[in-house]
């Protein structure tokens, strides 16, 4: 389990103070993948430094099952760093050696023998998916292959927290699902809490448990993913259960209003049923559905025409169990949260 508690960090520039973050605080317990989402400028890069110890908070602590990272100092501190596996955009691997070497360098670093380290190597390249890349080098493997031999790498030392730093940006769509299925296969390793900083969406709907939004160095959402997008309120639900582009408002006509549903009733006829209710043809104008965390989402965007009033709609909508606004953004701005 990783703890971080009222994390700050304080940058000078000059004589202007630089809050890149303020007071951010989560926990990933053990078995689960929690993702870090946000904007260019958000935070991101400076919560995995901090996580990391690479670069000391200001204030507040980093604790992994209970030990807390901030505080050791030293020797102390180089033990502590094992306890996190980190995996960067780029595999950043050695070229002058080859994969089974990369591999167990960190095993080299704490006076593992050859014979126990090359078993371990072995043991790990099967893991991703390399049994047979020990003898090659970097050079000769894909942009996906030596992502997986990066992920074989910060498993090396077992462990107990795995950090992602936006693991499959520079990958194409289909590796960038193979390394998602790989990770969300190492979800139960032995305990392993692992969490993804990323900024992008399908990353989160395809592995997360739990997403927190992070803007202007604060956790502004936070929790599991079937509740955080659970409400038209959430941002994270605009981000990730967000309206396709449709013809604007004029060509459309009558008032919009969005409605989300999830679970079971996300099968249910609302828009129709609400039609009889009301007495009026609702048109269903674009929607998205999603399955999210074993859950499955509903998102409609509907025209109420001129003459019905759009607060009965939303009424009956809500009625259901569907929630329910009137829409008051337009159809560019819900195409994602994060660029």
């Amino acid at each position: 389990m990783i703890t971080v508690t009222d994390l700050t960090k304080v940058y000078r520039q000059g004589r202007r103070e630089v809050r890149a973050l303020d007071g951010v605080t989560l926990t990933v317990p053990a078995g689960s993948i929690h993702g870090i989402i946000g904007h260019s400028g958000a935070g991101k890069s400076t919560l995995v430094r901090c996580l990391t110890l690479l670069d000391h908070p200001t204030s507040g602590k980093v604790e992994i099952n209970g030990v807390d990272l901030t505080a050791a100092r030293a020797d102390a501190l180089r033990t502590a760093r094992r306890r996190i596996g980190l995996v960067f955009q780029q595999a950043n691997l050695f070229d002058s050696r080859t994969i089974a070497d990369n591999v167990g360098y960190p095993l080299e670093l704490i006076g593992m023998k050859k014979a126990e380290r090359d078993a371990k190597v072995a043991e790990l390249l099967r893991v991703v998916g390399l049994p047979d890349s020990g003898p090659a080098y970097p050079a000769q493997l894909s942009g996906g292959m030596r992502q997986r031999v990066g992920i074989a790498r910060a498993l090396a030392t077992e462990p107990d927290v795995l950090l992602f730093d936006e693991p499959t940006s520079a990958l194409d769509p289909k590796t960038t699902d193979e390394i998602l299925d790989l990770i969300l296969s190492l979800k139960g390793r032995d305990g392993l809490a692992v969490l993804v900083i990323t900024h992008e969406m399908h990353v989160v709907k395809k592995i997360c448990d739990s997403v927190s939004l992070l803007d202007g160095g604060r956790i502004v959402e936070s929790g599991p993913l079937v509740e955080v997008v659970n409400s038209l309120d959430s941002r994270l639900a605009e981000a990730l259960l967000g309206i396709p582009p449709h013809a604007p408002l004029d060509a459309v006509g009558g008032t919009l209003v969005d409605v989300l549903s999830s679970g079971e009733r996300a099968a249910m006829p609302v828009v129709a049923h609400t039609s009889h209710e009301v007495g009026a043809e609702l048109n269903i104008v674009a929607g998205s559905v999603e399955h999210l965390a074993g859950t499955t989402f509903s998102h409609l965007r509907i025209s109420v025409p001129p003459g019905t009033d759009p607060q009965r709609v939303i009424d009956v909508l809500r009625s259901q169990g569907a929630d329910a606004k009137l829409t008051t953004v337009t159809p560019a701005a819900v195409e994602g949260l994060v660029p």
